[in-house]
C-alpha cells in the first residue's frame, strides 16, 4: 500500500470512529428497570438503528480496505510484469539480422516463434579450450531457414552441433569434432524434458572432461533452440552409452555462476564468422575473464592493423558483455583476434578469432 493510499485509509477510519462515537453518545442508560421498560420500544429501535448503522460503517470500511489493497496488488503486479524480461538471452530468435540479442541460458517460454525468412540458430560447438580445460563450448549463431515448430528448431540445431562443416558459415575458430562421421539424432520435446537419441556413440579415446563437454554441447544447443530451461536426456539407440565413460542420462546446464565450467572465456558474437559488414565496425561478444580484462588484435593477413585492451562489463565468474569499436575500415578481409593471458607468466591462455569482410 502506497503512502497516499495509507493516508486516505487513515482519514476514512477516523471518520468512521467519529460517527460511531457521536451515535453512542446519544444513548443514556438508566439503572431503573421501569424507566428501561417504559423507554424499551424507542430505545430498542435506537439500539437496532445504531447496530445497523455501525454494521454499515464496518462494511463500507471493509470494502474500502479491500479496494485499496486490491489496487495496491494490481499496481504491484503491473509493475512486476512491466519489469520482467526473458530469463535467458540465448533464445533462438527468427530475424533478418545475422545475430540476435545475446544470451546465456534458455527461457521457460513455450510460445512458438513466428516463421520468417531467416533464423539465427544458436549452436554450442566444442572448441579448443584452456590449459586446464582442454575442450569448452563456443556459442555461434548460424543463419538458417526459419521454422515456427519448436521440435523442428531443436532438430535443426542439434543436427548442426553434430555435423559441423569445417570452414562453414558460422563455425567457430579451433572447432573440435567429438562425434563419429554419420552421427544423426532424433529429438522429442515436451515442456519438462528434451530427449536427444543418437544413432551411435561418440568417438573413442576422449578424456572424461572432453566427453562431458561434448554432451553439454547438445544440452546447451537443445535448450537454447527450444527456449526451455529443462533437463536434456541424451541416449543412444540400443541402450548403449553415449561415450565410453559417459552413460545415457538426463543432463542440465550448470547455474549461471558456474557457466564458466562449460563455456569459453571469450567469444565473438558480431561480426559472425565469414560475415560481410559495412563501416564503421564494432565487435561485440561475451567474456568471463579475471578482472574483466583481456586484449584484441585486428589483422589483415599477418599484419596487425589495430590492437588494444578490452574491459568487459563484469569479471568472472559472472559472464559479462564487451564492445570493441574499430571505427571506419577500408574494404577488404580482416580477422579479429581476442585473447586472454595468464596471470602467472603472461602467456596466452585462450584465444578465438573470426574472419570477416568489409564491403
Amino acid at each position: 500500500m502506497s503512502d497516499n493510499e495509507l493516508q486516505e485509509f487513515r482519514e476514512f477510519e477516523d471518520g468512521v470512529r467519529k460517527g460511531l462515537g457521536e451515535m453512542a453518545g446519544r444513548i443514556h442508560p438508566s439503572d431503573r428497570l421501569d424507566a428501561i421498560v417504559t423507554a424499551g420500544g424507542p430505545r430498542k429501535r435506537s439500539a437496532v438503528w445504531l447496530v445497523s448503522a455501525a454494521a454499515v460503517f464496518i462494511l463500507v470500511a471493509a470494502l474500502g480496505i479491500g479496494y485499496l489493497i486490491g489496487q495496491n496488488r494490481t499496481n504491484a503486479m503491473t509493475s512486476t510484469a512491466g519489469a520482467a524480461g526473458p530469463a535467458e538471452k540465448d533464445q533462438a530468435q527468427p530475424q533478418a539480422q545475422s545475430v540476435p540479442p545475446d544470451a546465456r541460458s534458455a527461457s521457460s517460454s513455450t510460445t512458438p516463434l513466428v516463421a520468417t525468412n531467416s533464423w539465427a540458430m544458436p549452436v554450442y560447438w566444442v572448441v579448443t579450450g584452456t590449459p586446464t580445460q582442454p575442450w569448452l563450448l563456443n556459442r555461434t549463431f548460424v543463419p538458417m531457414q526459419a521454422t515456427a515448430d519448436r521440435t523442428g528448431r531443436v532438430q535443426l540445431a542439434v543436427t548442426g552441433a553434430l555435423n559441423l562443416v569445417e570452414g562453414g558459415l558460422g563455425v567457430p575458430y579451433a572447432v573440435q569434432q567429438p562425434w563419429q562421421p554419420g552421427t544423426t539424432a532424433s529429438v522429442a520435446v515436451t515442456d519438462s524434458l528434451i530427449t536427444v537419441t543418437l544413432n551411435q556413440p561418440g568417438r573413442l579415446g576422449l578424456m572424461a572432461q572432453q566427453q562431458k563437454v561434448a554432451v553439454q554441447s547438445l544440452v546447451w544447443t537443445a535448450t537454447a533452440a527450444a527456449q526451455l530451461t529443462v533437463p536434456v536426456r541424451v541416449e543412444v539407440t540400443g541402450g548403449r552409452p553415449v561415450f565410453a565413460t559417459m552413460p545415457a542420462g538426463s543432463y542440465s546446464r550448470p547455474g549461471s555462476d558456474l557457466s564458466y565450467t562449460d563455456l569459453v572465456p571469450i567469444w565473438i558474437d558480431v561480426p559472425g564468422a565469414k560475415a560481410q559488414v559495412s563501416s564503421p565496425v564494432t565487435v561485440t561478444g561475451e567474456a568471463c575473464v579475471f578482472e574483466a580484462q583481456f586484449a584484441y588484435e585486428l589483422l589483415q593477413g599477418s599484419t596487425v592493423v589495430k590492437q588494444g585492451g578490452v574491459t568487459a562489463s563484469i569479471g568472472c565468474p559472472t559472464r559479462g558483455t564487451y564492445s570493441i569499436p574499430l571505427g571506419t575500415l577500408a574494404a577488404g578481409s580482416y580477422t579479429i583476434r581476442v585473447y586472454d593471458t595468464s596471470m602467472k607468466d603472461g602467456s596466452v591462455s585462450y584465444e578465438t578469432r573470426t574472419d570477416f569482410t568489409v564491403s
